[in-house]
């Protein structure tokens, strides 16, 4: 695929092979097989159009959150995967339509791998979802590192009062991020180094939900070098 992005599917299956827990997913290529996998799951659930060809599915209009019945599931995947195929056009394949658990809660981070012209591969940090790109707030280590220095990572973070708890929502468990930024670093090393040409240039993990109890990766991008 251009660039050499994987599917959300096959970089959640990288990092999940890194100790880093991926929401439960199902690719499905048919309307039936998305009402069974939404059943299996439980409503309501999150439905997305899959294919390494498609960065930004939200802003795209290709995902559908809180999808609570099976007739729903049924119009979703169609609309979805008419929009997919609109929006990837000659550039490559639709896999089909991910099926996935919808989590409540918590707070969204990113956590990642980005390549700096110096040092080379860097593990970033940072508050998630839109506010990744509204805010920039985000801290950088290069590997190797220990946990400690991950935990300065977190707390030099603008938004760190967001994982304390803030208007009576619980806090966030911390040991759980700093678990998945350890397994990233783990990661860089193995595979977005100079003696891995044919491996990861970049990761991002965005968002990674921290509950007050674990951290759950909702979507995942791995691009090859």
């Amino acid at each position: 695929p251009p660039g050499g992005r994987r599917s959300e599917l096959a970089s959640k299956r990288v990092v999940q092979a890194y100790g880093v827990k991926p929401s439960r997913d199902r690719l499905c290529v048919t309307a039936g097989d998305a009402v069974e996998a939404a059943e299996t799951l439980g409503y309501p659930v999150v439905l997305k159009a899959a294919s390494a060809a498609l960065t930004h599915k939200s802003d795209l209009g290709l995902v559908a959150v809180g999808v609570g019945s099976a007739k729903e599931v049924r119009s979703r995947f169609s609309d979805l995967m008419a929009r997919a195929k609109r929006a990837v056009g000659r550039r490559g394949s639709v896999d089909g339509i991910l099926v996935c658990e919808m989590i409540r809660g918590g707070v969204e981070m990113v956590v990642g791998i980005a390549q700096d012209p110096l040092f080379g591969p860097v593990v970033l940090c940072g508050l998630g979802g839109v506010f990744v790109e509204v805010l920039g707030d985000v801290s950088f280590r290069v590997p190797p590192f220990g946990r400690d220095d991950a935990a300065a990572m977190v707390r030099e973070l603008r938004g760190f009062p967001l994982l304390e708890g803030v208007r009576g929502a619980k806090p966030a468990d911390l040991e759980a991020l700093l678990d998945v930024i350890m397994n990233v670093e783990r990661l860089a090393l193995d595979l977005a180094g100079p003696a891995s040409p044919d491996g990861i240039a970049e990761l991002d993990i965005n968002p990674l939900v921290v509950r007050p109890r674990g951290a759950v990766a909702l979507d995942a991008l791995v691009v090859r070098k």
